[in-house]
C-alpha cells in the first residue's frame, strides 16, 4: 500500500476531485490507471461533503476559541492542490534519520524496503525515552492549517477519533529536523525531492514501454529522508499558503 501525500480543500479530497502523482503520470505518459484505495468511501454529493467538512472546520475553530480565525478554504474546484509521492520508505527513512539524531546515533546508511519502522532498534529506542509528542510519530497524518503549534485529540470527518496536529507545527519540526545537520536553505531543500529519492527500478519511454532495471530490497536512508522532507515541506508551504489541510492518504 502506497503513500500518498495530499495538501487541498477536503472538499476536494473527498470527492475525489484530484490527481496523485502516479495518476498524473500515467495519463501525461498514455498510460492506464486504476486507483484502489484500502478504505472505500460513501459517495456524498459535492453539496453534502462541503457541509460536511465545514461544520468539521467550524467546530475544531470554535472550539479551539481561535481568534482571528485562520484561513482555511473549504471549496470544491477553486483552490488548488498539491500532491507527491514519498511512498511508506521514504517516510520510514525519515523517521529513522529523526531518531537517531535525537539521540546520538549514527544514521544507517541504508534502510531496508517495506520494513516496520517502529522495530527498528533504533526508532524503538527514541520512542521508549522521548517525553514530548512528535506529530510525525504520534499524529494521523493530518494536519491542520493553524498558525498554532498544537497537537489535539478530535474525531475525523468520518467520525473517527484521531490526533491531529497543525501546519505550524509540521514546519516548527521541519526546521529543528533541518538544524541537525544539514542547514540547508529553501532552494536546497526543494531540490530534493527531484536530486534525492528512490533508484530506478525500471525504466518508461513511449517507444519501449516498461524495462526493469534493477530490483532494490534496500536504500540509502539519507537521501530517501531528504526527499520525504521536501515533500512535507512543500506541502506545509502549499498548506499556509492556501489555507489547506495536508493528508496522508493511503
Amino acid at each position: 500500500m502506497g503513500l500518498d501525500i495530499y495538501a487541498g480543500t477536503l472538499t476536494r479530497y473527498y470527492t475525489h476531485n484530484w490527481k496523485t502523482a502516479a495518476q498524473q503520470f500515467a495519463e501525461a505518459n498514455g498510460l492506464g490507471f486504476q486507483m484502489i484505495r484500502a478504505q472505500q468511501q460513501e459517495e456524498l454529493s459535492v453539496e453534502e461533503v462541503k457541509e460536511a467538512v465545514t461544520r468539521w472546520r467550524d467546530n475544531i475553530i470554535d472550539g479551539l476559541e481561535l481568534d482571528p480565525v485562520p484561513l482555511w478554504n473549504e471549496d470544491y474546484d477553486v483552490t488548488p492542490y498539491y500532491t507527491d509521492k514519498p511512498d511508506w520508505d521514504a517516510i520510514n527513512a525519515l523517521l529513522l534519520y529523526i531518531s537517531a539524531k535525537y539521540t546520538d546515533k549514527e544514521v544507517p546508511a541504508t534502510i531496508e524496503k517495506d520494513m516496520d519502522i517502529y522495530e527498528h532498534p533504533i526508532v524503538k529506542g527514541f520512542l521508549e525515552t522521548k517525553d514530548f509528542k512528535v506529530s510525525l510519530f504520534d499524529g494521523n497524518g493530518w494536519w491542520l492549517p493553524i498558525d498554532r503549534n498544537i497537537m489535539f485529540q478530535y474525531v475525523l470527518p468520518n467520525s473517527e477519533e484521531s490526533p491531529l496536529a497543525t501546519n505550524a507545527l509540521l514546519l516548527a519540526e521541519l526546521e529543528r529536523y533541518n538544524a541537525f545537520e544539514w542547514n540547508a536553505d529553501r532552494d536546497t531543500i526543494i531540490s530534493w525531492s527531484t536530486t534525492e529519492g528512490y533508484p530506478a527500478d525500471a525504466s518508461y519511454s513511449r517507444e519501449e514501454g516498461y524495462r526493469e532495471v534493477e530490483m532494490h530490497e534496500a536504500y540509502e536512508t539519507e537521501s530517501l529522508a531528504k526527499f520525504a522532507f521536501s515533500i512535507l515541506w512543500q506541502a506545509v508551504e502549499f498548506s499556509m499558503e492556501h489555507g489547506t489541510v495536508i493528508v496522508y492518504d493511503f
